[in-house]
């Protein structure tokens, strides 16, 4: 694994570097009066870092002794389709209902002792979230049959 993170990392280093170098042709602004290329360019600079991190950690990784793990693709393939019911569902269901049950569905629960706080932080994410945009932003979110 860690020859695929270097190869990844080193990808992403490349892409935060565009990104920077792209950003950096915009308008800076300041702190307290952002240009157009304030968010990109701190973004670039975050994905540099991290990229930066990741490649360290692969290459001062030692391979860890042993067969190599069959890949798992079940719980990304889960993931996925969860993501694609969510876009699917979010319409008539509603954003906060859609929500909880894509957070629910995406921390899998594995035992009972898991499942309170899995449902704590779906009830959090999907009405934080809400409150966040549909009532102080102002955001038209789909609500549902639970605001009718």
């Amino acid at each position: 694994m860690p020859r695929r993170d270097a190869v990844a990392a080193a990808a992403i280093l490349l892409l935060a570097a565009a990104v920077v170098r792209e950003a950096g042709r915009l308008p800076f602004g300041s702190a307290r009066s952002p240009g157009e290329g304030f968010v990109p360019w701190w973004l670039g600079v975050i994905l540099g870092v991290l990229a930066l991190i990741l490649l360290l950690r692969s290459l001062l990784e030692r391979r860890a002794a042993g067969a190599p793990q069959p890949r798992r693709t079940g719980r990304p393939l889960a993931v996925l389709l969860a993501l694609a019911a969510y876009a699917v569902a979010v319409d008539p269901l509603g954003y906060p209902l859609c929500t909880f049950l894509l957070v629910v569905v995406t921390l899998a629960p594995r035992s009972p002792r898991e499942a309170l706080p899995a449902l704590a932080l779906a009830l959090a994410t999907a009405g934080g979230s809400y409150v966040l945009f549909a009532v102080w932003l102002g955001v038209p979110l789909p609500a549902g049959p639970l605001a009718r």
